[in-house]
């Protein structure tokens, strides 16, 4: 029985417990047998939570001996395989509970065995068993159940109770315990990204770009759980100011030195940076390492494993300049991405009809175009449909131009829809308007954007032609004699105004982006001028996972 490993693992997840179960761990370092009985310094125990899934309401056992209500579980016998085998044995003998009335709830899939939380406390002096004061350190599990045939054996309580799930959170005994076994009911993203890693992903060291944005927080805090994050550095136009804080006080390093165009400039301070660490693995969204890769390899050698990326703009930088000395792994054309990818349309045509709707503006009664019908152009397009609007499209690619016109789009050309449309989202992540494209807007359009300005816009020399007013908040026109039209955000994703809501399916995203931090090391993934993505298995296996772990909850 490795009780040692299952605290080992414990306590990586609960680092701010290593304190108060100091005796356990000096108990372990020690050649003495921690779960016999008759160890009385302390000795390990072993006990479970059974929560009905209907009512939520808690069984716990009226125990003869100490008169207080507690949960069942008892000592480890030599025949039990593991702390969990021991609870199952408890809760048959002390409840009549059987096997198959009975559903564990992990911390993780991928970890059974592990207690959900480990407990030590003193037992007194017992002088008819004669049994001196000692402590227990209970390994404690946590089980539903939809059966109420409980039948107890009377030589262990008085009798049971199913306590309310607010009453039983009351009591000061279980107070704690409660906010726990509450996370296992209703489990966290948290959950389902440590699902994904696998044993060797704390020696792998990461930075990663990133949104530091409410949805963002689960999957950085994940990176630093299971990796050894060195840092995040933000994307610098979608900073939450609370998330951003709330990071910094959990320890996560945020490598704000670093930028897009630093990085350009000067990719040795980086460098300097990582030559320390072994088996880094960077994670990009957009391509802010592409230029700086090959130097990056040549100072760091095998200690760079290579880097993920999450965009598809990203994702064709990389593949245009990939030298085949490092190795790119990208998610962009996951099928796990689509999801987030059509959400992401819906959030940037919602944020646009809000800042509108403060100019007294509404979309619903405006000509409204869309230059690129990728994924996100499709999920902006469906939005409209809703509001009652057919866009206009142009797209080059002639395959996604006839799925647009399939869709029940107008297809036109970019220069067309210039000129006819009075709200234009842009969604190329191509540079797709410069001065000589802004020249033909319709007097007064507006422009908005799924990306960064410098990835959408190029907004050279339009300054020297146009003169800049802000007319109301994120929303500012550029003027001339005879023409004018308006850029939102200044060019800048609108979403990440408003939280940008993906609800649950950014974590799939994010999820594969773990999985392939987790799987960098594999010899499969070798340098080389070909972008790996993962396999329709893979996929398949983080989406029956999300389904198991984030979808169980709703």
């Amino acid at each position: 029985m490795q009780v040692k490993t299952l605290f080992e693992n414990y306590i990586k997840l609960y680092t701010n417990e290593i304190a108060k179960l100091r005796l356990l761990s000096e108990q372990l370092s020690q050649s003495e047998d921690i779960t016999s009985r008759k160890n009385f310094i302390g000795h390990v125990t072993a006990s479970a939570f059974v929560i009905n899934d209907h009512t939520k309401q808690v069984l716990l056992l009226e125990h003869r001996s100490l008169a207080k209500l507690l949960q069942p579980g008892g000592h480890i016998e030599k025949d039990d395989e593991s702390p969990l085998a021991a609870t199952l044995r408890e809760i048959e003998e002390e409840t009549g509970l059987k096997i198959a009335d009975l559903t564990l709830r992990p911390i993780s899939p991928r970890e059974r065995e592990l207690p959900f939380d480990i407990d030590t406390h003193y037992i007194p002096e017992n002088p008819k068993k004669g049994e001196p004061g000692h402590y227990h350190h209970d390994f404690r599990y946590v089980y539903t159940t939809e059966s109420s045939n409980v039948a107890v054996d009377p030589t262990e309580a008085n009798g049971y109770r199913w306590i309310d799930w607010e009453q039983f959170a009351e009591l000061s005994n279980f107070a704690k315990v409660a906010d726990k076994i509450d996370t296992i009911l209703e489990p966290s993203p948290r959950d389902f990204f440590r699902s994904l890693t696998n044993e060797k992903s704390h020696e792998i060291s990461i930075v990663a770009v990133s949104h530091i944005i409410p949805s963002s927080e689960a999957y950085i805090q994940s990176l630093q759980e299971n990796f050894n994050l060195i840092g995040i550095i933000p994307k610098p136009k979608s900073i939450d100011k609370h998330t951003f804080k709330k990071l910094k006080t959990n320890g996560v390093a945020i490598l704000d030195q670093f930028s897009r165009e630093g990085l350009v400039k000067n990719p040795d301070e980086l460098a300097d940076l990582l030559e320390s660490y072994n088996k880094v693995c960077l994670i990009d969204i957009g391509a802010y390492f592409y230029q700086c890769m090959d130097m990056l390899k040549d100072r760091l050698g095998d200690k760079l494993l290579g880097v993920i990326e999450d965009t598809e703009n990203g994702h064709q930088k990389y593949e245009k300049h990939l030298s085949g000395k490092y190795t790119v792994v990208s998610v962009a054309r996951s099928p796990l991405k689509d999801f987030e990818d059509q959400l992401v349309g819906h959030s940037v045509a919602h944020a646009t009809e809000t800042i509108l709707r403060q100019i007294n503006t509404l979309i619903t009664y405006k000509d409204c175009g869309i230059i690129g019908y990728g994924k996100i152009g499709r999920g902006i397009s469906d939005y409209l449909k809703q509001r009652g609007v057919r866009p206009r499209v142009s797209e080059i690619n002639a395959v996604r131009a006839i799925q647009a016109s399939c869709d029940g789009m107008a297809i036109c050309s970019t220069e067309d829809l210039l000129k006819k449309s009075d709200v234009i989202f842009c969604a190329t992540g191509a540079r797709a308007l410069d001065l000589l494209k802004f020249r033909d807007l319709k007097k007064g359009a507006f422009l908005t954007s799924v990306t960064s300005s410098d990835d959408e816009f190029n907004l050279q020399f339009v300054d020297s032609e146009y003169k800049k007013n802000k007319i109301a908040e994120n929303i500012t026109r550029y003027s001339k004699r005879g023409h004018n039209f308006h850029l939102l955000n200044d060019g800048n994703a609108v979403n990440f105004l408003y939280s940008a809501a993906v609800d649950k399916y950014i974590n799939l995203v994010q999820g594969e982006l773990i999985f392939s931090a987790s799987n960098l090391a594999d010899v499969k993934h070798k340098p080389s001028k070909t972008i790996i993505v993962n396999s329709s298995e893979d996929c398949e296996n983080i989406a029956r996972l999300w389904l198991d772990v984030v979808m169980r909850a709703s």
